[in-house]
């Protein structure tokens, strides 16, 4: 399926330790192009050992005006067991949508089921990867920020950075630029070329 005819989906955003385990999950569930219902969870993953000088440099530098997560919210959050079946139940069979999440996020989420024995995530066909259609859709094989992609896109996201639903909502309206572009784009672009681009 063409990104441009995506209309229920799943935008979502994982946040880390430190140590590559996931602390945050946020998500917006999309039917027809409108967002109505939002999934947002801490998980009690706590930095530990080298992990937490990641974790501090992040916790100190980042966050915007609501702030970054702190080790209380992560201490206090929901076991991974219970907040990963939480989200598949969210998700669904809807396909995804997020920034650099073909071999980042969806991966980690496939090894948090793993390791909790909650089965498998059938993904394929499912994965839409804003990172990757940007490289589509102008021949660019360089990795690009969610940032950048809003200054591309000319796409105001605000100023929290490192919260998973936050992130969700900004890569939710990159998506929809995205969707746009190509609109104008179609015409002048091979589809059968485009779709050779997409490298998942």
């Amino acid at each position: 399926m063409l990104f441009t005819e995506l209309k229920n989906y799943v935008v979502f955003d994982l946040e880390m330790n430190g140590s590559n385990q996931i602390i945050e999950i946020g998500a917006l569930k999309v039917t027809t192009g409108q967002d109505i219902e939002k999934f947002s969870v801490i998980v009690n993953n706590p930095p530990m050992g080298s992990g937490m000088a990641s974790f501090k440099f992040i916790s100190q530098s980042m966050g915007g005006d609501d702030g970054w997560i702190t080790l209380e919210m992560i201490q206090n959050g929901l076991a991974e067991e219970r907040a990963l079946t939480r989200f598949m139940k969210f998700v669904g069979d809807y396909p995804v949508v997020g920034h650099a999440i073909v071999d980042g996020d969806v991966q980690l989420i496939k090894e948090g089921l793993r390791y909790n024995d909650l089965g498998k995530w059938k993904t394929n066909g499912k994965v839409f990867d804003t990172q990757q259609i940007h490289r589509a859709l102008n021949g660019n094989p360089n990795d690009i920020s969610l940032a950048g992609l809003a200054d591309e896109y000319e796409v105001e996201i605000g100023t929290q950075k490192h919260r998973a639903l936050a992130d969700s909502r900004a890569t939710l309206a990159v998506f929809a630029a995205m969707q746009k572009v190509w609109a104008k784009k179609k015409d002048e672009m091979n589809i059968d070329v485009f779709m050779a681009l997409m490298s998942w």
